[in-house]
């Protein structure tokens, strides 16, 4: 259901046509994305509202499922179609043949060539561009827009199906999916989707770790091989995450090991999960490893120069017009949601710190805060980043997850209490916390759909813009250059640059520009 959900919302979103170049356009071609949306969840709430009549009591939980199944995917739809109208007229992906787009076009050209590619990156992506390209038979350049298009709209359902591997649905949303939604990235989308996968499959571990001593032979060793198999496909697709949570997910594997009641059940738990995962990810895992010592990331950006403890908002490569950054907070230079996020932190601890799961995040940021400044007071001396600012995304996502247990393991306290259990499985309580998603998951996709359309001012719009301003392979230009009047370039035409350069100091942003009827089309 979460699948088909976001796969609506894309074809639904084919349906809208507008010049994306136009601000007017890009308005419109929201709202109408919202519209959409918005018929699409009205149905499903008055699916709801049917059910919880006593003659359709017992479908009720159903329909609370298949809700909570189709908000996720629906979110991240409604994200992949405002990606798919920002690229309206373009074959292009995001960036078209700059930045990582074309290293990844590259990359997938080499692969299709000589059938190898470095081993130090993660392969999987690259042999999903260099697949696509073959059974479509089109370029690996022209393969990236239906993949990153593709890849955001599943982000949301693999969310959701994840987090299903330790909770209900209803919960399964509101800690699956709503922390998640500050980490869709539909320009490179394979990256943080993997940390809101390797985070349940990690904790799922963990727990089954933990209850080793009560577990048969069976139950240790058939999951254990799912466990490396999954693990392992998730560092073939991006590895990143892996080396933040390292340190965090070996303190909590000795804290929840079972040293008295189970160790050999969970030694051989760890011993086949481990092997497998090997076997599996062998090849990346040793290219990674034999060039840590000597590859070295010189990426300085705006975010190596922030206060290094920020870690409020992950705002990727380009942050746009932001002013003061960090944003000046209240309390000691400190926001309020920053000291929420850490009451929530404090919370989760007082109610839960026995729990695998607050154990486990609580570690994981613990070590990933460490290695954060790490790599970060080594920058001056050994001038490399080290992805040290892409910690930003793990640790604010531990942060809203612990928030999210924290009120989680907090009614769960409450169960003994007759009248709270009653009202806490209400259907109405259920109907307006459903309401409530809904609204807030058509902001937030509205907001980030927003942030691609094509503008020229440092933020993420200029990806959008770079792809309707490069010459396709078919050496056309795309439909709606004509709008920006600046001609359509190739990859290496120095006109390029001058034509972004010539827009931001004219300020004929295309986020700005007016209908053509107005008289500045």
């Amino acid at each position: 259901m979460s699948v088909a959900a976001a796969a609506l919302m894309v074809f639904l979103a084919r349906g809208i046509e507008v010049n994306p170049l136009d601000r007017i356009g890009q308005i419109s071609g929201l709202a109408g994305l919202q519209l959409r949306y918005a018929l699409i969840a009205l149905v499903l709430l008055i699916l709801l509202v049917v059910t919880a009549r006593v003659r359709w009591a017992a479908h009720a939980p159903t329909a609370r499922r298949l809700a909570a199944a189709a908000a996720s995917g629906l979110f991240s739809g409604l994200v992949a179609g405002a990606i798919l109208i920002a690229l309206r007229g373009t074959s292009w992906g995001l960036f078209a043949l700059y930045g990582d787009a074309g290293t990844l076009s590259d990359w997938a050209h080499v692969l299709m060539d000589t059938g190898t590619m470095k081993p130090d990156y993660p392969p999987g992506w690259i042999h999903v561009i260099a697949w696509y390209s073959q059974l479509t038979d089109t370029a690996p350049e022209n393969a990236l827009k239906p993949l990153q298009i593709a890849g955001t709209a599943l982000f949301g359902p693999v969310a959701y199906l994840a987090w299903r591997l330790l909770l209900t649905p209803m919960w399964a949303l509101a800690l699956g999916v709503l922390p998640a939604i500050v980490l869709i990235e539909p320009y490179k989308p394979y990256t943080t989707i993997m940390l809101v996968v390797m985070v349940p499959v990690l904790l799922a571990l963990l727990r089954r770790l933990r209850r080793a001593g009560d577990t048969t032979w069976r139950g240790i060793v058939l999951p254990a091989i799912g466990f490396g198999l999954a693990l392992g496909l998730i560092f073939l697709i991006y590895s990143g995450w892996f080396v933040w949570s390292a340190p965090g997910i070996v303190v909590a594997a000795l804290v929840l090991f079972p040293w008295r009641t189970g160790w050999a059940k969970g030694l051989t738990l760890l011993l086949v999960t481990a092997g497998v995962f090997v076997a599996v990810s062998s090849r990346h895992l040793f290219g990674l490893l034999d060039a840590s010592g000597s590859v070295k990331d010189r990426y300085f950006y705006w975010d190596t120069w922030t206060e290094p403890t920020y870690i409020a908002m992950w705002r990727t490569d380009l942050p746009g017009t932001t002013g003061p950054w960090p944003p000046p907070g209240e309390i000691g230079g400190v926001g309020l949601f920053t000291i929420l996020a850490l009451v929530g932190l404090a919370t989760a601890i007082a109610v839960a710190r026995s729990r695998t799961i607050v154990i486990t995040l609580t570690c994981v940021f613990a070590g990933a805060w460490l290695l954060r400044f790490h790599f970060g007071s080594q920058m001056y001396a050994a001038d490399a980043v080290q992805l040290y600012p892409r910690s930003t995304a793990e640790l604010l996502y531990c942060l809203l997850l612990l928030t999210g247990f924290a009120a989680y393991y907090g009614v769960r306290r409450f169960d003994a209490v007759t009248r709270v259990r009653a009202a806490l499985s209400s259907p109405s309580l259920g109907l307006g916390a459903l309401v409530a998603v809904f609204l807030l998951l058509a902001s937030a996709g509205s907001s980030i759909g927003d942030r691609y359309m094509p503008r020229v001012d440092n933020s993420l719009g200029v990806l959008a813009t770079a792809s309707h301003l490069t010459r396709q392979t078919d050496g056309n230009c795309p439909a709606y250059n004509h709008t920006l009047g600046k001609g359509c370039y190739g990859k290496n035409d120095p006109r390029y640059h001058l034509a972004l350069e010539e827009l931001a100091e004219l300020s004929l942003k295309p986020g700005e520009l007016r209908h053509p009827s107005s008289g500045n089309g």
